[in-house]
């Protein structure tokens, strides 16, 4: 088969250009034909090119000589035959527990829903589920990861369901006779961390990750390494969940040396150069591992060719290519990037209505403001001046302390005697705290409504022919 389905672009890609992105985990590519799982033959061949083949097992004739029509690469996520579950495992910092992450379509959720299906979750082949789950919309939301804590340890877990019963074996934690690291990959969010099973055995440099340790039964604590230079850790911690001990690391492989690569070696992981992918326009919303754009191109920068149908889910006329390592990349309504250790998704959303963003806003009066945090500023005639926690500063009657959130105004302290005082106190007060003088110029007024306070105090302005420039603010607002 010259193409398949890659569960990790969501489209279907060509044997090869995916054998020279690399990366072969498993359950990564299925038949285009029947939605079994392929993986890639030939890839270092000089007498064949590169092709898909079932895995043993399959001898369906019709799938192994299905090309499919010549040139024509579906990037549509429903092109998808297997109606099996796209799985990933998960750390989660906050939790100190491992979670599987599971994420149906649409089509699948309806097509299960309609046969009553059941999620199965278990530690062996031949073992009883130890986790449940029927598949409809009510349990699973369309095209979002459902994580699912695991509290049963095992090295391998299988997933199935009630509909075909296949079995599908994954190896999650590292073999423990080695004392060997399972390595995930961080996803940094607001409040910690997502780490992501690494499923693949290669490893790339200057990418942090968590790595974890494991005891080799409930009663035994896991047994700690000392790692090369080149391995920079940032954090260690111990930690229990699913009635073992575990030792969890925080670090970033900064070089390729021999002594890393034989360390990695024992563990089952070669270390090879990372690849860098950034998106540089437009700016976008992180929604679990989606960037959300208001857009419908984006500008990327990477430090490897876009190949349609190899590392990106678009076809070769939505890339252009501006610059060496700079592309214009046709985002209709959603496209992944994935090579090596470089993964961006994308997907339009549409512009926010004014009725979200318009937040209300807190307003109160205060003489003596004490502030609460560091998100508020002061702002008077000499600018803004940002506050820090548990400052009090006293609310002088031209100041005004804003409050933000996420960059919106939600919260505004005025001081107390500029909301109470008015007309003949309030001009007394602003030639008493106020020094600042300028030049009358009886035409700032001429389109206002003088108050007989403000009229006679201008007049007296004019034997010196400067007013105080407090007073003059309050006059042209009308409060005096």
């Amino acid at each position: 088969m010259r193409k398949a389905y890659d569960t990790f672009l969501l489209s279907e890609v060509s044997a090869g250009l995916a054998a020279k992105a690399g990366s072969f985990e498993p359950y990564r590519y299925e038949c285009a034909h029947c939605g079994e799982e392929v993986r890639l033959s030939a890839v270092d061949s000089t007498s064949m090119v590169p092709h898909f083949r079932h895995r043993s097992g399959n001898s369906d004739v019709e799938c192994e000589y299905y090309l499919g029509q010549y040139g024509a690469f579906s990037t549509d996520a429903r092109s998808r035959k297997s109606k099996n579950e796209r799985a990933e495992f998960y750390f989660d910092s906050n939790t100190k527990m491992f979670y599987l992450g599971l994420r149906f379509s649409e089509d699948e959720i309806s097509a299960y829903e309609q046969l009553s299906t059941i999620f199965e979750l278990r530690v062996a082949s031949q073992a009883q589920p130890f986790y449940i789950l029927r598949i409809n919309g009510r349990n699973f939301s369309i095209d979002t990861q459902r994580l699912i804590p695991l509290d049963k340890f095992s090295c391998n877990y299988f997933l199935s369901n009630t509909l075909n019963g296949i079995k599908r074996k994954y190896e999650v934690f590292n073999n423990v006779a080695n004392n060997a690291a399972t390595f995930f990959k961080m996803q940094v969010g607001d409040g910690g961390y997502r780490a992501k099973l690494v499923r693949s055995s290669v490893l790339y440099t200057n990418i942090p990750y968590f790595i974890v340790f494991q005891s080799q039964s409930p009663h035994w604590s896991p047994v700690d390494v000392c790692l090369p230079s080149e391995i920079k850790v940032e954090n260690t911690f111990e930690f229990e969940t699913m009635g073992r001990k575990f030792i969890g690391k925080v670090l970033t492989i900064t070089a390729k040396t021999a002594q890393i690569d034989s360390l990695l070696s024992s563990w089952g992981y070669q270390l090879e150069a990372a690849e860098t992918l950034t998106l540089l326009w437009p700016p976008a919303i992180l929604s679990e591992d989606i960037s959300l754009i208001n857009a419908d191109a984006a500008y990327l920068y990477s430090t490897f060719e876009l190949q349609a149908h190899g590392n990106i889910n678009v076809h070769s006329e939505d890339i252009t290519r501006i610059t060496d390592g700079v592309s214009k990349v046709a985002v209709n309504p959603r496209i992944k990037v994935y090579k090596k250790n470089a993964e961006l998704m994308l997907e339009t959303c549409e512009q926010e209505t004014d009725a979200y963003i318009n937040l209300p806003v807190a307003r109160r009066a205060e003489k003596n403001y004490r502030v609460t945090d560091d998100a508020s500023f002061m702002f008077n005639r000499s600018g803004v001046l940002p506050l820090n926690k548990g400052v009090t500063v006293q609310m002088t009657p031209d100041s005004e302390v804003r409050h933000y959130t996420n960059g919106y105004l939600d919260g505004i302290v005025a001081p107390l005697e500029q909301i109470t005082m008015s007309g003949e106190s309030l001009l007394r007060d602003a030639l008493i705290h106020y020094k600042r003088t300028e030049t009358l110029n009886w035409d700032d007024f001429k389109s206002l409504y003088l108050s007989q306070t403000a009229f006679h105090y201008i007049e007296t302005c004019e034997k010196t022919g400067l007013i105080n420039s407090a007073a003059k603010y309050f006059i042209e607002e009308g409060r005096i």
